[in-house]
């Protein structure tokens, strides 16, 4: 079974992670190559990454996927979020775990701005 954890960097406000849960829970609805999807953060907000994979290995999943919600590398990315697979993989060693690149990678992005901006 594979597992997809969407990662948001959370936030004190609960409104702003709740439209990630949306976001997620509309994204979710049409993927179907993923046994488990699920949405998780950062910091500042449950739940956590580390509490969602350990929730899809006791589900049986064996390839869990990180999809970051960041639009540009920094710290986050290239740092803490690859530390915490990393623990991971070390106490799951029969798990499989990749971190995908992060939304703001996409080449779909220059596609919004510039639809967006078309619409001025």
């Amino acid at each position: 079974m594979k597992g997809i954890i969407f990662i948001a960097h959370g936030s004190k406000k609960k409104s702003s992670n709740d439209d990630f849960f949306s976001l997620i829970e509309t994204v979710s609805s049409e993927v179907d190559n993923f046994d488990f999807k699920a949405a998780a953060f950062l910091e500042l907000a449950t739940p956590s990454i580390e509490q969602t994979a350990e929730k899809f290995i006791q589900e049986g999943v064996k390839e869990i996927y990180f999809y970051p919600y960041f639009l540009n590398p920094g710290k986050h990315l290239l740092i803490d979020i690859p530390s915490i697979i990393q623990n991971l993989q070390d106490q799951h060693k029969h798990i499989f775990f990749k971190q995908l690149p992060h939304f703001g990678a996409s080449n779909k992005i220059k596609e919004i701005f510039l639809e967006d901006l078309s619409l001025l």
